[in-house]
């Protein structure tokens, strides 16, 4: 089961999120830089929802940035931000600090669930591809944002996929690690036609 660190001053909002998640991942809670710390040095993290402005200051993304660092370069964890700051100059600098996802609050449900849903693709596939040698790359446009990056990866990661397979469905969700009703729905979702030979 993957692991999932939920750093949040806001112990009600961290406990809907746990309640709400505790079936899919295995939940960790965190208050401070410290406590996430601790629980960082004992714990393989998956993914983490960070918001940035934690004790002892709340208004400042310091100690929220210094988790974040932790986690991508000692993990290589998927960090979703968590945030009420609505600044594109502020989004792309994390974007260029490496986070995976951006989310303004007050968070919806089904948001967040789609944002999970894109890191547990990525997460499930980077081994893929590291052990079928498949390369992928990509370039984010701050511009378009982290959602509209994300789904471009998913499809090009896709195409790669389908065209190593000559478009056989069954060997790419064997791949993928997937069902083939997902390769179908992410076929018609980024409308990815079979080349003609």
């Amino acid at each position: 089961m993957k692991t999932l660190l939920l750093v949040d001053d806001d112990k009600a909002l961290r406990s809907q999120f746990a309640f709400a998640l505790s079936g899919m991942y295995e939940v960790f809670q965190a208050e401070t830089k410290e406590e996430a710390y601790d629980v960082i040095q004992e714990n393989s993290i998956s993914i983490a929802l960070i918001d940035l402005g934690l004790p002892p200051y709340e208004n400042s993304d310091v100690e929220g940035r210094a988790i974040i660092s932790k986690l991508l370069f000692e993990q290589n964890s998927k960090v979703i931000v968590l945030t009420g700051q609505d600044s594109p100059t502020y989004a792309q600098e994390l974007i260029e600090l490496g986070v995976f996802d951006y989310l303004l609050k007050p968070i919806e449900m089904p948001t967040l669930l789609s944002s999970l849903q894109r890191a547990d693709f990525f997460i499930e596939n980077e081994k893929k591809r590291e052990d079928e040698n498949i390369q992928l790359s990509f370039s984010v446009d701050p511009k378009s944002g982290l959602k509209a990056s994300s789904e471009e990866a998913q499809k090009q990661l896709l195409i790669s996929i389908l065209n190593r397979t000559n478009f056989n469905i069954y060997q790419s969700a064997k791949l993928l690690n997937s069902s083939r009703e997902n390769i179908y729905y992410f076929i018609k979702k980024f409308h990815i036609e079979r080349p003609l030979d």
